[in-house]
């Protein structure tokens, strides 16, 4: 099975990881070793590390396109070719269109998506659709197609 197009992203905006960060400080905060929350403490730096390894995964072959979202997608899931009925390029707006990063269930179908703003959305014949973010999202749309001309 060749891979044609390959694309792992892991959340990189600052300003999340200054929010991850400073949880476990926070439950450490004035350093009151008398008054520490030791709970509050192991599950933020479970947070920051559950985050740390989230990454999402997206690859085609001339089978499919395959996706994980892991850690909560053990396995990888597939959407063959034969299943996609248009593949589009498009520019979005991850927090009103979607609600934000992650795995996203909107108005606009689903999104898998980690950062920005650019993506791929995959129109099926059954009617649903789903969007990939994407930072090669034009690459992404161009191999996706001519996988599906094959």
């Amino acid at each position: 099975m060749e891979v044609l197009f390959n694309e792992n992203q892991k959340f990189s905006q600052w300003w999340l990881w200054l929010i991850l960060f400073s949880l476990p400080v926070f439950a450490v905060y004035p350093f009151d070793v008398n008054n520490l929350n030791l709970s509050y403490i192991v599950v933020s730096i479970a947070i920051l590390v559950f985050f740390y390894f989230l990454e999402l995964r997206v690859f085609i072959t001339e089978e499919g396109l395959y996706y994980q979202f892991f850690p909560i997608h053990i396995k990888k899931h597939v959407i063959k070719l034969s299943e996609i009925k248009k593949i589009e390029a498009v520019k979005y707006r991850p927090i009103i269109d979607y609600g934000g990063w992650g795995i996203k269930y909107g108005f606009n179908g689903k999104a898998y998506n980690v950062s920005g703003n650019f993506g791929v959305k995959i129109y099926l014949s059954n009617g649903k659709n789903i969007l990939f973010g994407s930072k090669k999202y034009k690459k992404f749309e161009k191999v996706l197609k001519n996988a599906m001309k094959q």
